[in-house]
């Protein structure tokens, strides 16, 4: 009987090692080519986890790695590129070359408490492989503030700001400066030249400098008798001119001798009749010398020259001696002539000025065209943000990374109120929908397993564009991926856009770029006046900026 049992429980062990060995065999063959490793499971707030899913395939398998916001309620920091290593000792038996491919993820929580990492799913040939969930413990940082002190906020530190290319307007305003320098410096040099002359010496004076300037010419030794007289009568005529006749250098011979008796019979000129009829012989003499070339005889022209400074003498204690009136009146009549030149010198400046600064326009226009002095001379709003300093941000959670002109600021979510405990929304924006340019990011999170439809969210938008008076919408879609290979759906047209407080509506364009994640919707929006090619090559710029995960599923 005690044989029978021990034959009977060495064939129930025989049994059981058989099954266990069989089970192993079973899931050996059956073993997930997917596993995970992980640098820790418990960090403090804001530390990170490196996350690798290791797979283990053939050269010619299609290998897809979870991408996108699938570690929920954990947050993707960086995804790094996937790392493939050829296994050598297994190449040598295996035509197929068996590859190991490894992904990095780095994994951050900024709340404390206890997280479950939810399974994630790796797609071999299209066939989904599961890897294990993961328990991770995200602790407080100790804050000792016996052992450390606390400081005030420090101040604002000065940075030195991004120095603009100045040698693109430089090259434009450089000319017209010199332009303008020098011909403010010949009206400065006229204006002084014109100032001298009324401050010059006293009419009798300055015709006898004349006269002995004109010894020093020697006209008479080189026979040059037109502009020796020239200069005589011309000293004579400015004298009377400027003491007895104010028009003695326009008038002719005849008309200067008329005048003259006439002042003599009206007493105002006590000239002896014989000084007038020499007068009138040195000018007809002079006449005939300038005119027409009949030259008289050099003694003659030397005792020309002793008659016209004896006819100034006695044309000088002639006239008689002016009252105080009058020399008050002269005095304002200089006053006068020095306002007025004043004058004359601050108009011609500003209408010299004016005249080149209008010539150079006409003139860049003729060149350039009109377009390019309105924009970089008169200033274009949306050149200004395309070609000042860019600012690359974060905008929401999990992040839509964009670079943009300004930093993208936080306006308050638009939701209802029976949604605004189920829905958590992140919106951002640069100006107003109905301005000549504006940018909005929009980023909300949804409770988890709620089903997402891109399409549903694009017609929302497009009906909140129709409330705000947006009409005759021209709605085009396509598929978008971004740079980082995240795909999307792009959403763009025409449309009217109502001018505020006018009644009246400008053509505008516009933007929609929308994806979504796992319980995330990402949206983008941009609008701008029509025609603004400014502000088409920022909206080109910005779409090409954006950093964005790919969907996970």
């Amino acid at each position: 009987m005690k044989d029978e049992i021990c034959t009977s429980w060495k064939t129930r062990l025989q049994m059981l090692l058989l099954g266990l060995l069989l089970t192993g065999a079973a899931l050996e063959a059956q073993v997930s080519p997917v596993r995970v490793q992980t640098d820790t499971t418990k960090i403090r707030i804001g530390e990170q986890i490196s996350y690798t899913i290791v797979v283990q395939a053939d050269t010619t398998d299609l290998v897809i790695f979870p991408e996108g916001q699938t570690f929920m309620p954990l947050e993707l920091v960086e995804s790094l590129p996937t790392d493939s290593v050829l296994l050598q000792e297994q190449a040598a038996s295996n035509p197929m070359k068996p590859l190991r491919l490894s992904k990095l993820y780095k994994l951050t929580q900024f709340d404390s408490g206890r997280y479950t990492l939810p399974a994630q799913r790796v797609l071999i040939n299209e066939q989904a492989f599961l890897t294990d969930s993961l328990l991770v413990e995200v602790g407080d940082v100790a804050v000792d503030t016996t052992e450390q002190g606390l400081y005030d906020i420090k101040p604002y530190i000065e940075v030195d700001g991004i120095t603009p290319d100045y040698w693109s307007y430089l090259k434009w305003i450089l000319p017209l400066l010199v332009v303008i320098a020098l011909f403010l410096w010949w009206l400065v040099r006229r204006n002084q030249k014109q100032a001298e002359e009324e401050q010059q010496l006293p009419p009798f004076e300055r015709a006898m400098v004349s006269l002995k300037a004109l010894d020093e010419k020697k006209y008479l030794e080189s026979d040059r008798y037109k502009e020796f007289y020239s200069e005589l009568t011309d000293t004579i005529r400015r004298y009377l001119e400027d003491k007895v006749y104010d028009r003695s250098l326009e008038s002719t011979t005849d008309e200067l001798i008329v005048r003259l008796r006439m002042e003599q019979e009206a007493g105002k000129l006590e000239l002896q009749r014989q000084t007038v009829d020499e007068l009138a012989r040195l000018l007809r003499t002079a006449d005939l010398a300038k005119f027409a070339r009949v030259n008289p005889e050099r003694g003659k022209a030397q005792a020309d020259r002793s008659l016209s400074e004896r006819i100034l003498v006695e044309t000088k204690e002639a006239l008689p001696e002016p009252t105080e009136e009058e020399l008050m009146r002269d005095q304002a009549y200089r006053e006068a002539l020095a306002r007025k030149r004043k004058r004359k010198f601050i108009l011609t400046g500003i209408f010299g000025v004016f005249g080149i600064l209008l010539t150079a326009f006409i003139i860049l226009v003729a060149v350039k065209g009109f377009d390019f002095v309105k924009d970089n001379v008169i200033g274009h709003p949306s050149k200004e943000l395309l070609e000042g300093t860019w600012v690359r941000s974060e905008y929401g959670n999990p992040p839509i990374i964009i670079s943009t002109p300004e930093v993208l600021k936080r306006l308050p979510a638009q939701l209802p109120p029976e949604a605004q405990a189920q829905v958590k929304m992140n919106m951002f924006g640069y100006g107003a929908l109905l301005d000549d340019f504006s940018i909005i990011v929009n980023n909300s999170q949804f409770p988890p397993k709620t089903e997402l439809d891109i399409q549903q969210t694009v017609d929302a938008t497009l009906k909140q564009l129709e409330s705000r008076g947006v009409k005759n919408i021209i709605v085009k879609t396509e598929e978008f991926t971004t740079p980082n290979g995240a795909q999307g759906v792009r959403t763009f047209g025409t449309a009217s856009f109502p001018v505020l407080n006018t009644g009246e509506y400008r053509s505008g364009q516009y933007e929609m770029l929308t994806f979504k994640a796992q319980n995330v919707l990402q949206q983008m929006v941009i609008s701008w006046r029509a025609g603004d090619t400014y502000a088409e090559q920022i909206a080109e710029r910005v779409k090409g900026s954006i950093e964005l995960q790919k969907a996970g599923s």
